[in-house]
């Protein structure tokens, strides 16, 4: 194995194993002057307005995603009906987000439902990687957004100077400006080397631009309206942080980002008192997180019990055979 190979898997883990230990040193030098009776009571204390306005976020984010895989499976035109895109969707987001690798893990539980129905191992890959690419495009162009509106107070969050913040943002939206570009005059596949890569429609860019937006908006939102009133910080500026953290949460490969998020979140917004910042960012792990996923396992229950029941499984063959779509 030469040396430039052994970097290049070697690089990776390096970062992640950095960031892991950052955030548990900023995580244990927090908790350490944490109560976590005050943490119960933040729990308590919260507002049940702000927590049924964030049940309705999430439940608008579960909605747009569905719209868009719903849209990637006709645009692959596979025997693939709404009513199973849903579900698929409904199944793969919570699980590979909980899992960790979500392309991976919530790509498997793809190729479990779409292979049911006759769809080729080749076009779920694509399918996966179509819907692989709305939110880290969305974060990108929020992130770029976030640092140019908002130049000054990303600075002084981040501690660097203005026009380094705000550059930074500007060359995000550019990238983002060449990605489109490329899309709207481009026809035919893109050659990379040995490999023929298809490229987007215009109007299926669009749409994952657009929920992209959407779930990265609304997830933001649904800690946004559990943090303490009175912080007088607009919505572009925590959306900036909030993309921060997923980021570095990312860039982990922990799964779900569980103590990296944490610890960024902690360290980007030292003015609010951490026992009630982490007990809303608990809240927010649970509206978000714990209840999708825990509705998600019960439906994957469900969908394997009616699968292995015979008479279901002989109606899909049936209508493989037709043409049909299940």
């Amino acid at each position: 194995m030469s040396v430039s190979t052994r970097l290049k898997q070697l690089v990776p883990i390096a970062v992640s194993l950095g960031i892991i230990a950052m955030a548990a040193h900023v995580l244990m030098g927090t908790l350490s002057r944490i109560h976590f009776t005050d943490v119960i009571s933040t729990l308590r204390g919260l507002p049940i307005t702000a927590l049924l306005i964030g049940g309705l976020l999430v439940v608008g984010l579960y909605s747009a995603l569905t719209f868009c895989e719903i849209q990637i499976a006709q645009f692959m035109a596979g025997p693939v009906s709404r009513r199973r895109a849903a579900l698929a969707l409904l199944l793969a987001a919570p699980i590979g987000h909980a899992v960790g690798w979500g392309a991976v893990s919530g790509g498997a539980i793809r190729y479990r439902l779409y292979s049911a129905v006759g769809v080729r191992p080749l076009d779920i890959g694509k399918m996966v990687l179509l819907a692989s690419i709305p939110y880290p495009a969305a974060l990108g162009l929020l992130l770029g957004l976030s640092l140019v509106l908002q130049s000054a107070a990303a600075a002084a969050i981040l501690h660097i100077s203005e026009p380094l913040a705000r550059g930074t943002g500007i060359a995000l939206l550019a990238l983002h400006l060449a990605y489109l570009t490329l899309i709207a005059v481009r026809r035919g596949p893109l050659s990379l080397g040995r490999f023929m890569l298809t490229l987007p429609s215009p109007q299926l860019t669009t749409m994952q631009y657009c929920v992209g937006i959407a779930e990265v908006c609304s997830a933001a939102g649904v800690l946004y309206v559990l943090l303490p009133s009175g912080i007088n910080m607009p919505f572009v500026v925590f959306l900036g942080i909030y993309v921060m953290c997923i980021l570095t949460a990312l860039a982990s490969s922990v799964p779900a980002g569980i103590g990296v998020f944490e610890s960024m979140i902690l360290l980007l917004m030292p003015h609010i008192a951490p026992a009630a910042l982490l007990g809303r960012v608990i809240a927010y792990r649970l509206l978000l997180e714990v209840l999708p996923l825990l509705l998600s396992l019960a439906l994957f229950l469900i969908y394997e019990v009616w699968w292995r029941l015979s008479g279901q499984r002989a109606r899909v063959i049936k209508l493989r055979s037709a043409g049909g779509r299940s």
